[in-house]
């Protein structure tokens, strides 16, 4: 029936019959690729990642966060060629209401990442131009910032109250971030095999970039 869409249907068939019938995700092509498909393939990469193990869930859950804001900001309809400067400096704007300048300048480089994901494997033409607004916060801000929440530093005593009051797991975990400078990460996947109790060391290598510590 005329008006009903099937003209416009037969031409996205046609575009996309050879990776449908190879059973490969179609190609979308650059000048209509809208956000919601870069926010899509860029998880989907990070899906293959969290299965061989380069990243970990937690990592991956702070992509997705990234890309449902990207998504909730432009539109999942947006195309890719019709964001410009003004809207990555009012996406960062947004972000500094509700984060201090170390997590904004997190997120600035996550969404860095997804649209260099989408250059890197061609699905837009071009590095996007995100304009001179949209930076991370300067080193001074980052000072300023550290100065203004005062020294966080734990006295002996202090520690010692905390030992004297804590179980025997927790305490096992404050030992371990004041004498190795365990973070909460190292002691939650901390395996039996790295210990050799009877020596007194730890041979465990940094879980994110694989470093060797002992």
């Amino acid at each position: 029936m005329p008006g009903d869409g099937w003209e416009a249907a037969l031409a996205k068939y046609k575009e996309e019959a050879d990776d449908l019938h190879a059973g490969r995700t179609p190609r979308v092509r650059a000048g209509n690729l809208v956000v919601m498909d870069l926010c899509n393939r860029f998880l989907t990469a990070k899906d293959h990642a969290l299965a061989a193990g380069e990243i970990n869930a937690r990592t991956r859950a702070e992509y997705k966060a990234t890309t449902d804001r990207l998504v909730s900001r432009f539109g999942k309809n947006r195309l890719m060629d019709d964001l410009a400067a003004e809207d990555f400096e009012a996406l960062r704007a947004d972000i500094a209401k509700t984060w201090g300048p170390v997590r904004l300048g997190n997120e600035v480089q996550k969404v860095r990442t997804v649209f260099k994901y989408g250059y890197d494997a061609g699905l837009i033409d071009k590095p996007m131009r995100f304009g001179p607004g949209f930076k991370k916060p300067s080193t001074s801000v980052l000072r300023k910032h550290r100065a203004a929440g005062g020294k966080r530093m734990l006295e002996p005593a202090q520690l010692k109250k905390l030992l004297d009051a804590a179980p025997a797991n927790l305490k096992a975990m404050i030992l371990l971030g004041i004498n190795c400078g365990f973070g909460n990460q190292d002691c939650a996947t901390l395996p039996e095999a790295a210990c050799d109790l009877a020596s007194g060391w730890l041979d465990y290598p940094r879980p994110k970039t694989g470093i060797e510590r002992r």
